[in-house]
């Protein structure tokens, strides 16, 4: 028997043990904790236009390039939609289950005379906003479990939101 092929599938079989054991290993962190249970999201079937997303009666479009918070926000009205108001634990787990690792302007912006962080639509928000700085006005989220403060002048991509036709 030749043992150079002995010796390599010796290789081959070590190489599969530990990359499944990797895989299983990795796996809930990358894909999420074993009780996710699927919740189709793509608006087939919906009210929605194609490449939005749909939840809870409310379709999303998730930008695939970046601009400014003013620039997106003008980009959403161009769609009738608005900048997404998350304004609600759900809302804010299910668009976040979908962001990935990127950062995403939301509809939230910190008015100066009040003191106080504002919904576009004039709501007050009553959450915590991380990371703020002094001038940092907008808010994003998508890379972490919270709202975070952005610069309103650095570009990143953004979430539109608009109801059901």
């Amino acid at each position: 028997m030749n043992w150079h092929m002995i010796i390599s599938g010796l290789i081959v079989v070590v190489l599969k043990i530990v990359g499944m054991t990797f895989f299983l290993l990795y796996f809930p962190q990358i894909f999420g904790s074993g009780n996710v249970s699927f919740i189709p999201t793509k608006s087939y079937g919906t009210a929605c236009p194609r490449g939005w997303d749909f939840n809870q009666e409310r379709c999303f479009l998730l930008s695939t390039s970046e601009l400014s918070w003013k620039k997106s926000r003008d980009f959403c009205e161009t769609e009738g939609s608005t900048l997404a108001i998350v304004n609600t634990p759900e809302k804010l787990k299910f668009l976040q289950s979908i962001t990935g690792a990127e950062k995403y302007f939301i509809g939230l912006l910190y008015q100066h005379a009040e003191k106080r962080w504002r919904w576009i639509n004039n709501s007050i928000f009553t959450g915590n906003v991380t990371n703020q700085h002094q001038d940092f006005n907008c808010v994003t989220i998508g890379l972490t479990k919270t709202y975070d403060a952005a610069s309103c002048y650095v570009n990143y991509r953004w979430i539109c939101e608009k109801s059901v036709k």
